[in-house]
This record gives C-alpha cells, sequence and structure tokens, in this order.
C-alpha cells in the first residue's frame, strides 16, 4: 500500500496532485514539453508512473490542467495592472505588450502555449482555449468600450480577436527566434503597438 502523505486519503491525493503539477511545471521549463516524460515527472516526485496515472490520463492531459489552474489567475493579473483611465485603445497596446512579454519572458507556460499548442489533439487545444476566458472578456470589454467611445473600427468581434492574437504571436514568434530577446523587446512591441493601432484604430 502506497504511503500516505498527508492526514487523511483526500487531503493525501490533492497533495500528490499539487507535487505532480509542480514538478511537471519545473521539468517543463528545465527541458522542454517534448523532452520530459511521465516517468520524468513520477520519479521527480517520488511515485510510480502508474500512480501518476490515477491522476492523469496523458501528459497533454497534465499539460492542460496545469494550464486550467494557472493561466487564468495570470491574466487576471495582467488585467489588473492596466490604467482604466487610459483611453480603450492604450488599454488595448498596453494588454497587448504585457503578454507579449509574458510569453516571451515565462519559461513554462508563455513559451509551451506558444510553441506547443499547435501539435496537440483538438480536444487539448480547445480545452486550453477555454482557459483563455478571462483574457477573452477583458479584451471584449476594451474593444467593446473602444468602438462605443469611437477610438476603434467596429469589425466582427471574432475577427478583431484574432487579428489582436496573430500580432502578439506574431511579436513573440520574432523575440523567440532573435539572439537577444531582451535587447529586441522594446524595438518588436513599440512596432506591434503601432501596427495595432492604425490596424484597429478608428
Amino acid at each position: 500500500m502506497p504511503r500516505i502523505r498527508a492526514g487523511n486519503i483526500e487531503e493525501h491525493k490533492e497533495l500528490t496532485r499539487s507535487q505532480i503539477l509542480e514538478a511537471a511545471q519545473d521539468l517543463f521549463s528545465d527541458h522542454g514539453y517534448q523532452d520530459t516524460s511521465l516517468g520524468d515527472i513520477a520519479a521527480f516526485v517520488g511515485i510510480g508512473r502508474t500512480t501518476l496515472y490515477e491522476y492523469f490520463k496523458d501528459k497533454e492531459d497534465l499539460l492542460a490542467s496545469l494550464v486550467d489552474e494557472t493561466l487564468p489567475q495570470v491574466f487576471r493579473d495582467i488585467a489588473g495592472l492596466l490604467n482604466p483611465e487610459d483611453t480603450y485603445l492604450d488599454q488595448l497596446a498596453d494588454l497587448t505588450v504585457r503578454l507579449t512579454e509574458w510569453v516571451v519572458t515565462d519559461p513554462t507556460l508563455g513559451l509551451l502555449l506558444h510553441r506547443e499548442v499547435p501539435r496537440l489533439s483538438d480536444t487539448t487545444q480547445k480545452r486550453i482555449g477555454a482557459a483563455h476566458t478571462d483574457l477573452a472578456k477583458e479584451y471584449a470589454r476594451i474593444y467593446r468600450g473602444g468602438v462605443m467611445g469611437g477610438e476603434m473600427r467596429a469589425m466582427p468581434w471574432d475577427l478583431a480577436g484574432r487579428f489582436v492574437q496573430d500580432l502578439v504571436m506574431s511579436a513573440s514568434k520574432v523575440l523567440l527566434d532573435s539572439d537577444d530577446p531582451q535587447k529586441r523587446m522594446r524595438e518588436v512591441c513599440d512596432a506591434m503597438v503601432d501596427f495595432l493601432k492604425n490596424g484597429i484604430g478608428a
């Protein structure tokens, strides 16, 4: 019988699950998603691989669970840094820059989501997409206010969202492919904001 790590079975399961997620985050950060196996994660936690399957059905489920539990708070924290007294267009630009900086500098989720999501199954991609709900709501708030206030062009919502998402991903790729992302950060973000404001600004 496996050793109980907490006061009771439920606490033990919750603790073990948390340890698996923390280990996955550390190993994905150090070695990359593709080069980290479930066996590596189980060994890091000190459990058997079969025990890990009691918590997550496969590596994609583990990654999606990590996203589920981490990403919404990341987006809420970023949104909380915006200045509500700025124009809606400036808030959109600020949010876009902060997201780009996060993708480029976060060693785990930022890089993983940028590089790995296209390789994942449709089911996992949809699940990860659902974790972006708070971010989508923040974009919707800003865009709706910008259109109503005459600061932004009215266009189909899904097109506007795709426009901004692709801009963030393109800027992030340029930075991640560069020799010194931090050195180019301001240059790329300034160009991205200029392009955004000219593309979506009224």
